[in-house]
């Protein structure tokens, strides 16, 4: 058994390590399912910060995965999203160099639908690289592109946390005026998209902003004249040459000659093993962040011995195990000079209310019992996403975000 964070969260295997903490496959055994999820070490502000404002990002999307909830535990915050067994893209251009024109502009297009809403929603993600672009295990099927890492996203509404001087991002994916120290805005993630067009169209690695729109890659035979300039345009210098929107791009992709075939020359294979869980025992075990309360969730025979997929999920880059003190502990040893989880939520909230993050009603009201949810009842944020039967033990009931911002239960179905 894995280290079991704040109760809840069985901390599985590592996938990868990244400037803000490290992301691993978790078993959440109140809802006996595998999940992603990104455990930030509160090294500074600065970081607790962007943990709290991607944990505002919570635009629903089939092309974007944003977080489900959050746990708070000694020194470390969690929260967790779901899982995409396929991989990234960045691991679909290490095996196969070059994408056919097809496949690109599917996947390009997929994109621009996700920037598309992830810029209706007034946030610039400020990070489009090939290893935050995660894809479905859809074989040889239409792939299945999702969007992810909003670690250094940015609400076009609000307050700056780097001084002008401090440029956040990938190198080569930068756009001139994000070098430049300009405003966020979406043109720096349309210009992100082109280059990573390019690099799956050429299998050229970007190492150097561009400074006019002459510069781009050798173009390979076959590329269709509409994706090609699509991409260039993508790709300008100039943010006034660009695409007026995500949307727009997408639609200049939507021509028969780019249209999605079924082919054989990519697959995307499920990159991740079987995890077998355990029955949940531990009546310790209730809702994220609040052990030794209320009442235990526990695993039936058939689930506790059935295999649940562990998706992969958002990574930097591809980490063996680790050595260092990301790794797991042992369950129920301490991190030294740890301190209580109180002592974490308290800055947390209080960086969420200095962000303007407003919680939902119902997460200061103590833990739900299992089966009290109510249809259009308020619930809690850290349960967004998750099941609950109502109660009567009818049917099942869904923590969902409404318009208002705040999260109800709803019908499933």
């Amino acid at each position: 058994m894995g280290e079991i964070f704040a109760g809840r969260y069985e901390l599985i295997d590592i996938i990868g390590e990244g400037g803000m903490g490290s992301v691993w496959q978790v078993h959440d055994r109140k809802q006996d399912r595998v999940l992603a999820a990104k455990v930030l070490r509160q090294s500074d502000a600065g970081a607790l910060l962007r943990f709290m404002r991607e944990q505002g990002v919570r635009i629903h999307h089939p092309n974007v995965v944003t977080p489900l909830g959050w746990a708070g535990e000694d020194d470390r915050v969690l929260f967790t999203m779901q899982m995409v067994d396929g991989g990234a893209v960045s691991d679909l251009q290490r095996d196969y160099h070059v994408l056919p024109p097809r496949f690109v502009a599917e996947l390009l297009r997929q994109l621009m639908r996700a920037l598309d809403a992830v810029h209706t929603a007034g946030v610039i993600h400020r990070d489009v690289k090939p290893a935050n672009l995660l894809l479905a295990a859809t074989g040889a099927q239409r792939p299945h592109l999702m969007l992810t890492d909003f670690g250094i996203a940015v609400p076009t509404d609000s307050p700056r946390m780097t001084t002008t001087s401090v440029v956040l991002g990938t190198r080569g994916y930068l756009a001139p005026e994000q070098l430049a120290g300009a405003d966020p805005a979406p043109g720096f993630d349309l210009y992100a998209a082109g280059i990573v067009a390019f690099q799956l169209l050429t299998g050229h690695k970007p190492d150097e902003v561009r400074r006019s729109r002459d510069q781009v890659p050798p173009r390979p035979d076959g590329i269709p004249d509409r994706l090609w300039r699509v991409v260039t345009d993508l790709a300008d210098p100039d943010p006034q040459s660009r695409p007026p929107s995500a949307a727009a791009a997408a639609d200049a992709l939507e021509t028969p000659e780019l249209a999605w075939v079924e082919q054989q020359q990519i697959v995307v294979p499920s990159r991740v093993p079987e995890v077998v869980t355990t029955p949940v025992t531990d009546a310790s075990v209730t809702q994220a962040g609040s052990p030794g309360t209320g009442t235990a969730t526990q695993a039936s025979p058939q689930q506790s011995t059935q295999h649940l997929h562990a998706q992969e999920a958002t990574r930097t880059q591809r980490a063996a195990r680790p050595k260092s003190s990301t790794a797991a502990r042992p369950a129920g040893q301490r991190a030294p000079g740890g301190r209580r989880l109180g002592m974490v939520l308290v800055p947390v909230v209080a960086v969420a209310a200095l962000l303007g993050i407003w919680l939902p009603q119902g997460s200061s009201q103590g833990e739900l019992t299992p089966g009290k949810a109510a249809e259009g009842g308020t619930c809690q944020w850290q349960d967004a996403g998750t099941l609950e039967n109502d109660s009567n033990g009818n049917h099942t009931l869904r923590c969902v975000a409404d318009a208002d911002g705040g999260y109800t239960w709803q019908k499933v179905g």
